[in-house]
């Protein structure tokens, strides 16, 4: 969807509500703007692109604490969220949709998903990729 409509709002809402019924979430935003997960944060996580950027794009040097942040909220039901934003391309120059797939790669590759042993991955999508890597209905 368009961009201001509340995807994030709501896939944060999605992210919550699961780890309140004991799941442990992967919310991974998909934005330029690295905002999708900063409702459960207390600071803006580091950006998979940008991390990549400083290690050449060797994915063998990345860690999974470096793209991987733990929300501080605790829930009785001993449900945990786990929050990654891809980050994006410089303005200007590359594709916001490249961007997202490169991040999702890696997350793949680091075994992100059997690691953290999560229940449930919501990936909040951007809404307004223009070269074609993603599409609206």
């Amino acid at each position: 969807g368009k961009g201001g409509i509340g995807k994030s709002t709501i896939a944060s809402h999605f992210s919550y509500s699961a780890a309140e019924q004991g799941l442990r979430v992967l919310q991974v935003g998909c934005s330029p703007k690295n905002d999708s997960t900063n409702q459960m944060l207390t600071d803006f996580p580091p950006m998979i692109l940008d991390v990549l950027r400083r290690k050449e794009y060797d994915y063998d040097e990345v860690e999974m604490d470096e793209i991987i942040t733990e929300s501080p909220m605790k829930f009785e039901s001993g449900g945990k969220i786990y929050c990654a934003e891809s980050g994006g391309p410089e303005p200007g120059i590359g594709c916001g949709g490249k961007g997202v797939v490169e991040a999702i790669e890696t997350l793949s590759h680091l075994k992100v998903f059997d690691e953290l042993k999560v229940d449930v991955v919501i990936y909040d999508i951007l809404g307004d990729v223009v070269c074609g890597g993603f599409a609206m209905p």
